[in-house]
């Protein structure tokens, strides 16, 4: 055990050391695993608390359950087995005993152990004025991006502002309380009178957290999740179902909200008292809709930026006991003109995880979701998921795990799923999900049938090189247009996707990853369309500057080859891109640190196009065959 906790130690720290300040990219594998290029926003969230982690560890010693829920990697057999080992040994000597824990293994340490520390017991001290204001933390971050080559919006003067995209970020912040403050201008959007004064998105919240009973109060922006999230539920949630750990929602929480997105949050207030056992929660929000998701390029979009105002209001009580959690949900949706109540729960037997949640509007039409977990052996686990969403549920603030990230009405599914830690240093991730449409959904007009499936495999080679490897499949049926007669014929849509990637760490300083990432897809006639890309990256590091390189070769014909993957970008942006066309991308991102608060980045993308001399289509389309983006970030911290 002494010399695995040894070999877990060195692995990490190779792992970081190339980037001390960027996550580790095993980390970074995990969640591009289960985000793709629809869920930006989630992910960019992720990510940041993420880094914030990475800055301000949690202790081993004192964290409770709770905040262990927020690592969506960590399984809840794992979490337990944590709580249990700290109450059995009283505490942890050293961090690196996280691999006498029960169903810690290679990679799930890997994950862990940079977001942890362990410091001696201490007695609480009480709280007072002083201590929560004590320790604040500041930062203000700004960014800048920016395309060289202009598009036919600003030729054409569509567009109703410049060429830039930015925001300006501030944050206070300690254990107790939490000031933020955004302003963002998307490429295009007006900056000036008489459409904006300033920036085009503001958002800002006022957080207290952990006061006596007061668990949290927000004023602001804030996000919510409740139960399974079938009444309230825009908190975290993945596009990808083969991550086991966010297929039951373990967190109610409400939490100020700190993305740039523009969409899925809530304002207003928002308070959670708690005891013991009993959690009791309040909420309201009143807001504009966006008829236009968030981009004010031109006028039309610009006078559809506050469609209406909406305002809904809920609550939630919930029993939390160290084996069972029961919860109740309401909300009101004045948009809807729809009530909704839920109820959920959670239970542990043995190896066994049961959670779900039943969920009812006025006019009785349902929502219900029902997981069950098994721990089989120490190197297996197996999950099953049921789930009905009615034709006319239609509750806007209600996302649960589905097929594609968004709440759906109208479907019947199942997904199954095993973990496997197959040998030393590897894991075995395989998923299938069957779903039914029951009503018209976005490119099917019928009654229709679908299967999702997914085989993952991830192995620690040692401890400074890591292979990964997916592979994906999926059969549902799509309408097909016909410009001609207008009729909508449906036909099967296969799809395979395929990615094998490589990486390393030399010298504690030399970074490598090399990959390729290849799909197929067939739909309508027998032919089947392939598209492929490959890429190399290389990073270096020493204490004052970070480089961090990739160029790309890429072949993708059609659009349903688009292909996705994540590169590395500026501070606290997550970045996941689509590669369609045929060419070469290539990209620089630089991250100097002249003092120890201080840190500018810099990036400078290319897309160079073969056998093309336009690119995009609408207002986007670029007249050649290049598209040069430079994005620069500035952060200063005290």
């Amino acid at each position: 055990m002494v010399k695995k906790g040894i070999i877990i130690a060195g692995m990490c720290f190779c792992l970081q050391c190339a980037f001390c300040t960027q996550l580790p990219e095993v980390f970074t594998n995990w969640l591009t695993q289960y985000t793709n290029d629809d869920t930006a926003d989630l992910a960019e969230e992720i990510y940041r608390n993420a880094l914030f982690r990475l800055e301000n560890p949690i202790d081993l010693n004192h964290v409770d359950r709770e905040t262990l829920e927020t690592f969506a990697f960590l399984s809840d057999y794992q979490i337990e087995n944590l709580l249990a080992y700290r109450h059995d040994f009283r505490y942890f000597a050293t961090k690196y005993e996280l691999c006498l824990v029960k169903g810690f293994d290679e990679i799930s340490l890997a994950l862990f152990l940079p977001f942890v520390q362990v410091k001696e017991p201490y007695s609480s001290k009480p709280l007072s004025a002083t201590t929560i204001f004590s320790s604040l933390h500041y930062e203000v971050t700004h960014r800048f991006d920016h395309i060289f080559q202009p598009k036919k919006g600003y030729q054409n003067q569509q567009y109703l502002g410049k060429p830039w995209a930015g925001y300006i970020h501030c944050r206070v912040n300690n254990t107790h309380i939490s000031i933020n403050s955004m302003m963002e201008k998307d490429a295009g959007e007006p900056f000036t009178i008489p459409y904006n004064k300033g920036f085009d998105f503001y958002s800002g919240h006022i957080q207290l957290s952990n006061i006596h009973f007061l668990k949290t109060f927000v004023v602001g922006d804030y996000k919510a999740q409740f139960g399974q999230g079938l009444v309230i539920g825009n908190g975290y949630n993945f596009s990808n179902w083969s991550n086991f750990s966010s297929c039951s929602k373990r967190n109610d929480r409400i939490s100020g909200k700190i993305s740039a997105e523009e969409n899925h949050f809530l304002r207003g207030l928002a308070t959670t008292f708690s005891t013991q056992h009993w959690q009791f929660s309040l909420l309201s929000s009143i807001k504009q809709v966006d008829g236009a998701n968030g981009i004010h390029r031109t006028k039309k979009q610009w006078l559809q930026k506050k469609e209406a105002t909406t305002w809904c209001i809920g609550a939630n009580v919930a029993a939390h006991y160290t084996h069972f959690k029961i919860g109740c949900s309401l909300l009101y949706d004045q948009y809807t003109h729809l009530s909704f109540i839920g109820i959920d729960y959670r239970t542990y037997w043995k190896n066994f995880q049961f959670s779900g949640e039943f969920a009812i509007n006025h006019k009785t039409k349902i929502a219900t979701i029902h997981t069950v977990q098994a721990q089989l052996h120490s190197t297996l686990s197996w999950i099953l998921q049921l789930r009905y969403y009615g034709k006319d549920y239609g509750n806007g603030y209600g996302f649960a795990t589905n097929v594609d990230n968004t709440y759906q009405q109208g479907e019947v599914g199942a997904i199954s799923g095993i973990q496997w830690q197959a040998f030393k240093g590897a894991q075995i991730n395989a998923c299938v999900n069957w779903f039914k449409v029951l009503d018209h959904q976005y490119r099917v007009n019928k009654t229709a049938i679908g299967y999702k499936t997914y085989l993952g495999f991830t192995y620690l080679i040692t401890t400074n090189q890591q292979l990964f490897a997916k592979w994906q499949w999926s059969k549902q049926e799509r309408n097909f247009s016909d410009s001609n007669t207008g009729f909508l014929p449906t036909y099967h849509y296969q799809k395979n996707t395929l990615l094998l990637q490589y990486n390393a760490t030399l010298a504690n300083a030399i970074y490598l990853k090399s990959a390729i990432a290849a799909n197929s897809f067939q739909f309508f006639d027998p032919t089947i369309y392939w598209g492929y890309a490959v890429f190399q990256d290389i990073g270096w590091k020493n204490n004052y500057i970070q480089l961090t390189g990739r160029i790309a070769f890429f072949d993708v014909p059609h659009y349903d080859n688009k292909i996705t993957v994540h590169e590395q970008d500026v501070l606290y942006a997550y970045s996941n891109t689509a590669y369609y066309g045929k060419g070469i991308r290539t990209y620089l991102n630089i991250g100097i640190f002249p003092y120890k608060n201080i840190a500018i980045y810099l990036k400078i993308a290319n897309w160079h196009y073969l056998y093309q001399n336009q690119i995009g289509s609408g207002n986007e389309i670029i007249q050649g065959p290049n598209k040069t983006n430079l994005h620069v970030l500035f952060q200063y911290k005290w």
